[in-house]
């Protein structure tokens, strides 16, 4: 069972910051303990979410992270030592070239353990799909043995290894190369959120596809819609990570999850989309295992609706969920490597082998 997290200051209910809220809990050093948490449970990535930039008129989110999600993943890698990391980006916010160049640059900062989460164009596939292939052939730029360093023969790099990009299409033209070595872990992962307008561009492109459906049975018809769109990209089901969002709502007893609930509500009735267990320790473990079984998906992304609840899934449901054996240690030093995704093979690499 694979486990991520989704990092907001507070909790992802509209009235976390309500439930005995800090001021330093919208700090980096505030932050960065929720991950270091996170890390020590043996999460497998964390996911920095944001509001595509948009400006609040009236009202700031206390949901969203006061950062910029990818200088708060460099300056994370430098601190956490395993856990993955995901940054939101949007393809309508950022020019191709600079968010390659950008997350590229984290892979390098973070030793492979970087992701994009990629959040598309409304409506506009065709550039959305030209959009990433063209980050893709640009984290290409260099074969991994590209750069040689041979000081006697005054030789930096292998030029036959450099491969310039040249793309001229309907809606970028970009030269490239970039100049960032090609990433450890071969390139940054793909993620995206899976919405009913998304599905062929994530079955083409995702690697971490996140499901937000409200309930088992409508888990269980999105897996099975969403593996008929890989199907018809040309893609195989273990070439992607489904997992589900789950908002949990976890204590010592039902009754007490139920009344931690039952507050927030009271303040609030927005709960974000995805499965809300509510229940003891065990029970919370019971679902999840039932649900992965039921709609077979690799794990699930933790969105914990406060602090004290991430906390409660951290230090009580995961290790329940380690002892069942759902949870295994693992040693790979990638994000990657970490969720049982292979290392894409360099274009050139491959047509060599051919």
């Amino acid at each position: 069972m694979l486990l991520g997290f989704s990092l907001t200051p507070f909790g992802h209910h509209l009235s976390a910051w309500r439930d005995g809220a800090d001021v330093k809990e919208l700090s980096f050093e505030a932050l960065l303990s929720q991950l270091v948490k996170v890390e020590n449970a043996g999460f497998d990535f964390a996911l920095i979410a944001d509001l595509h930039g948009a400006r609040p008129l009236d009202a700031l989110s206390s949901i969203a992270t006061p950062f910029e999600p990818t200088t708060l993943v460099a300056a994370f890698a430098t601190k956490l030592e395993r856990l993955g990391l995901l940054a939101a980006a949007a393809t309508f916010q950022h020019e191709p070239y600079n968010l390659a160049r950008r997350f590229a640059s984290l892979d390098q900062i973070s030793q492979g353990r970087s992701g994009w989460f990629n959040i598309p164009s409304a409506g506009e596939p065709a550039r959305d799909r030209e959009y990433i292939d063209l980050v893709r052939a640009l984290w290409d730029s260099f074969e991994d043995d590209a750069f040689v360093y041979d000081k006697q023969n005054a030789r930096f790099f292998d030029p036959t290894k450099m491969h310039v990009l040249n793309h001229q299409g309907e809606h970028f033209s970009v030269r490239g190369p970039l100049n960032v070595n090609r990433s450890p872990q071969g390139r940054p992962v793909i993620a995206h959120l899976l919405t009913t307008a998304d599905y062929a561009l994530a079955a083409e492109f995702g690697e971490v596809v996140l499901l937000q459906e409200t309930s088992g049975e409508g888990t269980v018809e999105a897996v099975q819609l969403f593996e008929a769109a890989l199907e018809a990209a040309g893609r195989s089901r273990g070439d992607v990570r489904l997992l589900s969002n789950v908002v949990p709502f976890a204590a010592a007893t039902r009754e007490i999850a139920q009344a931690q609930y039952d507050r927030l509500q009271s303040t609030n009735l927005d709960v974000p989309a995805g499965l809300v267990p509510i229940g003891s320790f065990t029970e919370i473990a019971d679902a999840l295992q039932t649900w992965q079984i039921a709609a077979k998906v690799d794990g699930f992304t933790i969105l914990p609706p406060t602090l004290s609840a991430a906390d409660a899934f951290t230090a009580d449901v995961v290790p329940e969920l380690r002892r069942r054996g759902l949870i295994e240690a693992k040693t790979g030093k990638t994000l990657r490597s970490q969720l049982g995704l292979p290392r894409p093979p360099h274009p050139a690499t491959e047509e060599s082998a051919s």
